[in-house]
Parts: structure tokens; C-alpha cells; sequence
């Protein structure tokens, strides 16, 4: 599994980059001939911003807690083989 920090830390880093783009598009003035293109980069970053939120805040994040609390309560002798999965 993937340490944590850097899953949060790239998640902090889309929701800045949201944010900054919003700031951005009031802050600046738009050439007419770029709006479409700035309303479309402005959709993509609210949407990656949308997923990091679901995925901190929805079942993304339970069902990897529960994958993790399965993985770790996994009884000796199951017949699993970490060694084979590794290679």
C-alpha cells in the first residue's frame, strides 16, 4: 500500500491548484478568444479538485481502512503466499 503523506500531499496540492485557477480567472483578465479554453481548465481543475474530495471524504477512504484492517487480521496458514505475490 502507499504511504499516506504523499497521497495527501497530492491532494492538497490539486485543491490549491483549483483554488489558484479560480483566484486566477477573477484576478486576470480573459482575452475573448481564450475564454472557452480557460472555462474548460477551470472544469478540469474543479473536477480533479471534486475527486480528491470524494475520495478523502467518501468510500474511497473507508474501503481502504477496511482493505488494510482485512489484510491485517488475515490468519496464519491461510494459504496465502506473500513471497509468490512479490515476485
Amino acid at each position: 500500500m502507499m504511504n499516506d503523506l504523499p497521497r495527501h500531499l497530492t491532494g492538497f496540492a490539486v485543491l490549491l491548484l483549483a483554488f489558484g485557477i479560480v483566484a486566477g480567472m477573477f484576478h486576470w483578465p480573459i482575452p475573448e478568444g481564450n475564454a472557452e479554453v480557460a472555462l474548460v481548465v477551470l472544469g478540469v481543475a474543479i473536477g480533479w479538485a471534486g475527486s480528491v474530495v470524494a475520495f478523502h471524504f467518501g468510500t474511497s477512504e473507508g474501503s481502504k481502512r477496511k482493505t488494510d484492517l482485512i489484510a491485517s487480521k488475515r490468519p496464519e496458514g491461510d494459504g496465502y503466499d506473500e513471497e509468490k505475490e512479490n515476485l
